[in-house]
C-alpha cells in the first residue's frame, strides 16, 4: 500500500447516491512540510498558510481544464498578503509576506494578520493556461478562513456549501460538500440537514491517515457513498529562469540598470520555494536588445 492509498497527501472526491450531495476530502501532510520548509513564519501564519492550502487544493481538484487556482489574503496588517496556489494536477505552494518588526501572537487569526484595520479582502483567481483569468474579490470581515471560504463559495454558486478544515500538527485535513441542485423539497432539505450533521460529527476529532475510500463509508454511514480513485498531492513549485527573465522584463532596463552597474549580475530568490536565481550581465543585457523578442511564458511578478 503506497502513502496516497494509505491515506497520507492524498485527495477523494465523492458523491452520494441517496442524498444532494457531493465532495472532496483531503489530507496534507509532508506536502505541507516540503512547502513550508524554506520559512520561519510564526506559528500563527503558518497555521493560516496551512488552512489556504487545504481549502485551495480542494477547490483546485474541480477544475475542468488545465488551469491553477490562486488564493490570496491581502491587507495592511503585519502580514500583508497571504497566497496559496493550486493546479489541476493537484501541485500547490504557498508563501506568506510577513513584517520584520511584525509581533505576531500565536493565536492571531487571519484578519488580525492581515488586515486589523478592517479593510482587507480575499482574492480567489482561477487562471487557465489558455483563456481569460476569473477573480472573485470579497471583503475579509472576520478572522476565520473556513468561514470566510464558506461564505464566498456559497455566494458566489448560489449553491449551499460547507466547508471543514483541521490542523492536526503540521497536517491539515480538509473536506467541502456541496449540494446538488435539484427541486427543493422538505425530504431533500433533511437529507442534506443529515449529511452535514454527520460530517460535523466525523471532524469534532483529528483521525489517522486512513484510506477514504473507507473512511467515507464510517463518515457517511446509511448512504451509498461512490468515490473515485484517490490522488496523490505534492508540493511543487512553478518557479524557472525563463519566469525570472520574463519578471525582469516587465521592470524594465531603466529601472534594473543601477543595480546592474553596482553587481555586474541581478540575483533573486523565490519566495515560494527559496530557489536562487542569479542573472549575468551579459543575459540581461542580451535580454533588452531584442526589441522584438517574444514575451517569456510565466508569470507578471518577480517570484
Amino acid at each position: 500500500m503506497d502513502r496516497t492509498t494509505a491515506g497520507f497527501d492524498q485527495l477523494t472526491r465523492f458523491w452520494l447516491e441517496t442524498a444532494p450531495a457531493r465532495g472532496v476530502v483531503a489530507r496534507l501532510d509532508e506536502s505541507l512540510i516540503a512547502a513550508l520548509k524554506e520559512h520561519a513564519y510564526p506559528s500563527a501564519v503558518a497555521s493560516c498558510l496551512r488552512q489556504m492550502a487545504g481549502a485551495a487544493v480542494l477547490l483546485a481538484s474541480n477544475l475542468k481544464q488545465k488551469a491553477h487556482i490562486v488564493l490570496q489574503a491581502q491587507g495592511a496588517g503585519p502580514v500583508p498578503l497571504l497566497c496559496v496556489e493550486a493546479t489541476d494536477g493537484l501541485t500547490f505552494r504557498a508563501y506568506a509576506n510577513v513584517s520584520e518588526t511584525a509581533k505576531i501572537e500565536a493565536n492571531a487569526d487571519l484578519l488580525t494578520l492581515v488586515a486589523p484595520d478592517g479593510d482587507g479582502r480575499i482574492v480567489l483567481s482561477i487562471v487557465p493556461a489558455v483563456g481569460q483569468t476569473y477573480q472573485g474579490i470579497v471583503g475579509l470581515q472576520h478572522g476565520s478562513v473556513q468561514a470566510l471560504l464558506e461564505d464566498y463559495l456559497t455566494n458566489s454558486q448560489q449553491t449551499q456549501t460547507r466547508l471543514w478544515l483541521r490542523e492536526d500538527g503540521e497536517a491539515i485535513e480538509a473536506m467541502l460538500l456541496e449540494r446538488l441542485p435539484e427541486k427543493a423539497s422538505a425530504e431533500a432539505n433533511a437529507a442534506w440537514d443529515a449529511v452535514v450533521a454527520q460530517a460535523e460529527t466525523m471532524f469534532v476529532e483529528p483521525f489517522m491517515p486512513f484510506p477514504y475510500a473507507q473512511w467515507l463509508q464510517f463518515a457517511f454511514p446509511g448512504h451509498d457513498v461512490k468515490v473515485h480513485p484517490a490522488q496523490a498531492l505534492a508540493f511543487a513549485c512553478a518557479c524557472s529562469f525563463d519566469r525570472v527573465l520574463n519578471a525582469l522584463k516587465l521592470v524594465g532596463e531603466a529601472e534594473l540598470r543601477p543595480l546592474l552597474e553596482e553587481k555586474h549580475v541581478i540575483e533573486t530568490r523565490c519566495e515560494f520555494c527559496g530557489a536562487q536565481y542569479v542573472v549575468s550581465e551579459s543575459q540581461l543585457l542580451a535580454l533588452f536588445s531584442d526589441a522584438t523578442a517574444n514575451r517569456v511564458p510565466g508569470t507578471d511578478t518577480l517570484q
